[in-house]
């Protein structure tokens, strides 16, 4: 078998799965099991397979087919230019995340920042990049998680410029990091009701802990929020991303002491996903 039989017969495979751009996948399977670029994947498809290639394939391909997400399969997923570890325990980062690294960075200029739930680190790491004169707390409660944010963290040139904290709360955070002058965070924020409807890739691989926001999805979001005036200065901002135009509304609708709603932005699908507020 050659490298474009093999293309062509996971190809078949991944038809009917249910999984959309099923040629990217492909090519994205192959390329991992045979070690080489999608470019030269499809440049030299005359290239034979090995046995081992292939086994290494034919076990990615199933486990692709039981929908365990491509990242997982990779054990690496791309944000804001960097590739960062994942694997399970920890949430996927999103593309629709890095419009939240955009308003952090249209607001923040530098000092101390946390990063709430920061799962595979990877909105600090696109802050600590962008921002020499910033120092960041990656806040995590899952174990699982903070492991992964190490491993990304460890192989970044920002190591002796942010602190991996487990915790759940703003209170639990050390008093010396207290005030900051950015809250920036990717809550959970899918209401309880909805996670059944999630993707198989979502529904059955990430954590859940990381995806359920309770009722309204935003019962972290009202933590978060709670707690500010003890973690933040005053003219500190706070952003947090939501889950559409419901919560948008509600938020909108909440007054909360000592901060205001100052800011919506949209995603690229029109949809309400960025909420910033500043103390007062």
């Amino acid at each position: 078998m050659n490298r474009g039989e093999a293309r062509r017969f996971v190809l078949e495979r991944l038809k009917g799965t249910g999984i959309s751009r099923v040629g990217l996948e492909a090519d994205m399977l192959c390329s991992e099991a045979f070690g080489c670029s999608r470019e030269f994947l499809l440049a030299h498809p005359e290239g034979l397979v090995t046995r081992e290639q292939e086994e290494n394939l034919d076990s990615l391909l199933e486990a692709r087919i039981l929908r365990k997400p491509m990242a997982y399969i990779r054990r690496r997923a791309s944000f804001w230019g960097m590739d960062l570890e994942v694997g399970p325990g920890c949430l996927v980062p999103r593309p629709e995340t890095e419009i939240l690294v955009e308003t952090a960075l249209e607001k923040f200029q530098g000092g101390r920042f946390l990063d709430w739930g920061t799962g595979s680190g990877c909105v600090a790491l696109a802050v600590l990049s962008e921002r020499p004169a910033s120092v960041g707390l990656m806040l995590e409660r899952s174990p699982a998680a903070l492991s992964w944010a190490w491993r990304n963290l460890n192989r970044s040139a920002f190591r002796d410029r942010a602190l991996l904290w487990h915790g759940s709360s703003l209170e639990s955070i050390p008093s010396s990091w207290v005030p900051v002058d950015l809250i920036v965070g990717n809550p959970p924020y899918i209401p309880s009701s909805e996670i059944d409807t999630l993707m198989p890739d979502v529904r059955l691989y990430e954590p859940r802990q990381a995806l359920d926001g309770g009722a309204d999805g935003l019962d972290d979001v009202k933590a978060i929020l709670s707690g500010a005036n003890h973690a933040l200065r005053p003219g500190g901002w706070i952003l947090l991303e939501i889950g559409g135009t419901t919560q948008a509304e509600i938020l909108q609708k909440t007054l909360i002491e000592g901060l205001d709603l100052v800011q919506v932005k949209k995603d690229l699908s029109g949809t309400e996903r960025i909420l910033v507020w500043r103390h007062r």
